[in-house]
């Protein structure tokens, strides 16, 4: 994770459902109320490129979280997340030719419409897999993000591929308990309609290899092609508003999740620029390389801890550590707590 949660803008499609659920639910509250809360008039909102910043975003699921008390299931939310209602991403997952293609779609694409989540797809001879990751930090919302982004990329690949396709949702999180203290399995079985892996090695989804090669339901090359084009022009805008500390900040974590902790001059040289503007640019937004870096190698060292079966000198060294005391001390000062403390107080899964 190393997005700032400024930095992201969450369409209206994320937020929509919402409405339906409050219109169908008793929970004494209204979507009038959520415009209150957002400060917004009715006119605001219906603009069709009305969009929230990852605080205001997150600001809402703490406000509604406090209001429903719960009572929402994930089950609930999903049924109001289809191909058609996150717009032209759906549009060009439902036309595409094959299933690589239309989890391509979701991949190139999921900045648009849930923009603190990245997507990969990690091909094997036997089985493949889509993993999900936070590239930014929603603290408690961290999880129902992964779920619900989970849920609709599962809903979106029904509609799209012929049925019987078997897949199994993996989370790195356990699955919690209910109001009685009973494990919510099967409350989750039920969500996605197929099994469910908890404390995993990863979020997302795992199915036979030969399933990405099946042609999809309805393809359609020119629908595919005009949606895909559309939603490339949107990816440009929003690469063009983003931050310079945003995409470096970006780029460094991908690396560090390669393995890669370039120095100033080789990150420098890597996007053309010289090290002094590299500095200057970063100082104008309050930050700097060192602190960037620092932020990249301290969030993948959580990420690494947060799974307890991997050694302390692994982490490390993953980290781009070559000394495990040296790593330590440096976590420490990050965290405030040794590695071993934070992994006791937040590993598989109790902390997401």
């Amino acid at each position: 994770m190393n997005s700032s949660r400024k930095d992201l803008r969450f369409p209206k499609t994320v937020i929509e459902p919402i409405r339906h659920v409050l219109e169908n639910s008793d929970l004494g509250i209204g979507f009038d109320d959520v415009l209150h809360h957002l400060r917004i008039t009715r006119a605001q909102y219906d603009e069709a490129t009305y969009t929230v910043d990852g605080d205001t975003f997150l600001s809402l699921h703490h406000w509604m979280k406090a209001r429903t008390l719960k009572q929402i299931k994930l089950k609930q939310w999903l049924e109001y997340y289809s191909a058609t209602s996150i717009g032209f991403a759906g549009l060009a997952a439902l036309s595409a030719f094959t299933g690589r293609d239309a989890l391509t779609v979701a991949i190139r694409y999921m900045p648009l419409f849930v923009p603190a989540i990245k997507a990969e797809l990690v091909e094997g001879p036997v089985t493949s897999r889509l993993e999900l990751e936070m590239v930014a930090d929603m603290e408690k919302m961290n999880r129902f993000l992964l779920e619900l982004t989970v849920g609709i990329v599962n809903t979106i690949s029904r509609e799209t591929m012929p049925e019987g396709i078997p897949r199994t949702v993996h989370f790195r999180h356990d699955a919690g308990l209910d109001a009685t203290g009973k494990s919510r399995l099967e409350e989750y079985r039920e969500a996605f309609d197929c099994e469910v892996v908890f404390n995993s090695s990863f979020n997302g989804f795992i199915s036979q290899s030969r399933y990405l090669d099946m042609k999809t339901r309805r393809p359609n090359e020119v629908t595919h092609l005009m949606a895909n084009s559309i939603l490339d022009t949107e990816v440009q805008a929003r690469m063009a508003s983003q931050s310079f500390a945003s995409f470096v900040g970006s780029e460094l974590m991908q690396m560090a999740n390669e393995g890669r902790f370039p120095s100033l001059e080789e990150f420098a040289d890597m996007i053309h620029v010289s090290p002094r503007t590299l500095n200057r640019k970063l100082a104008n937004e309050q930050t700097s390389f060192k602190q960037l870096t620092n932020e990249a190698w301290f969030r993948l060292a959580r990420e690494l801890l947060a799974n307890k079966k991997l050694p302390i000198a692994q982490v490390a060294s993953r980290s781009g550590f070559t000394c495990r005391n040296a790593f330590s001390r440096a976590f420490k000062t990050m965290a405030g707590e040794t590695p071993l403390q934070w992994r006791e107080a937040n590993g598989d899964g109790k902390k997401v």
